[in-house]
């Protein structure tokens, strides 16, 4: 789970083609899974095992 300020999201196992792993967030109620990592600030992030 990341946390960016005021938006949340969960990485996935899926990769970019430079290797950055996507993140599944929403947006407007619709669902994304993309390489946001280095475009959006990371305020926390946490690992549920």
């Amino acid at each position: 789970m990341v946390l960016f300020d005021k938006h949340v999201g969960i990485v996935s196992y899926k990769r970019s083609k430079k290797s950055i792993t996507y993140v599944i967030h929403h947006a407007n109620q619709i669902y994304y899974e993309e390489d946001i990592l280095k475009r959006m600030d990371v305020v926390g992030h946490y690992r549920i095992s």
